[in-house]
């Protein structure tokens, strides 16, 4: 039930299913470091961009839901998927089995222009279906790849492998101190820069970076349930009308 003019009204199995999402709690409020804490540190974002992000996330696991052919998330939307599936127990146990009645599997892009392309014309779908489902466009700075932020712009910059780093750091630095003649001040800060950035390049070669995609497409997302469970039901409520799909039966 909620209050709608003053007056209680009937929720839709559809809406009921999304204030369930929408009220789950990612962070452990007993954790020193919270799922979102741990998210924005990881992906370097700021706090309200973070917030934002898993509002979304939580968006798509709906239309996940809801769609019988699945939906596919935008890279940021992935990259709290992936975070949250590294809590297994809150993902699997709390989220799925509580929350949704329903495992959401997580299905990586197996690579290819074909693939490509599925996974393209499959993120125009759940964009349709997100605008029929939430009255707006998804927003392009969660749902669109235009154009890089900062914090995207120096992870590229700190996923350069240290092998082929630290040469070019001897070179800028011979270069550097060569054109400054005897200045020796000059050649200390260069050298106190070029170390910070081979700090801040993490080594490749021991296989750290697990969480690299082999390809451009973030994948989607399937069921392994035949139905949603009660929450669910065959439509997703007055919020999307009758083309949203159902769960199956």
């Amino acid at each position: 039930m909620m209050m709608k003019n003053n007056e209680f009204v009937a929720l839709s199995p559809g809406n009921l299913l999304w204030e369930r999402i929408s009220s789950f709690r990612l962070d452990d409020p007993d954790a020193r470091i919270p799922f979102s804490k741990k998210l924005a540190r990881e992906q370097k974002w700021d706090e309200a961009f973070t917030r934002r992000a898993i509002e979304e996330y939580k968006r798509f696991i709906y239309l996940c839901c809801i769609s019988p052919t699945g939906a596919s998330p935008s890279e940021v939307v992935d990259e709290v998927w992936h975070q949250h599936l590294l809590y297994t127990e809150n993902y699997w146990d709390a989220f799925c089995g509580t929350t949704l009645g329903k495992k959401i599997h997580h299905y990586p892009s197996s690579g290819g222009a074909a693939e490509r392309k599925k996974y393209a014309d499959w993120q125009e779908d759940t964009g349709e279906l997100y605008r029929r489902c939430f009255g707006e466009d998804p927003p392009p700075a969660f749902w669109k790849n235009e154009k890089p932020r900062l914090s995207t712009l120096f992870k590229r910059f700190t996923a350069f492998p240290r092998r082929w780093l630290t040469p070019l750091l001897f070179f800028f630095f011979f270069l550097f101190t060569g054109c400054a003649g005897n200045n020796g001040s000059f050649s200390f800060i260069i050298l106190v820069l070029l170390s910070i950035g081979w700090l801040l390049t993490p080594d490749h070669r021991n296989g750290k970076d697990k969480n690299k995609k082999s390809d451009d497409s973030s994948g989607g997302c399937g069921s392994s349930d035949s139905s949603c469970g009660s929450s669910c039901g065959s439509s997703c409520g007055s919020g999307c009308g009758g083309g949203c799909g159902g769960c199956g039966s």
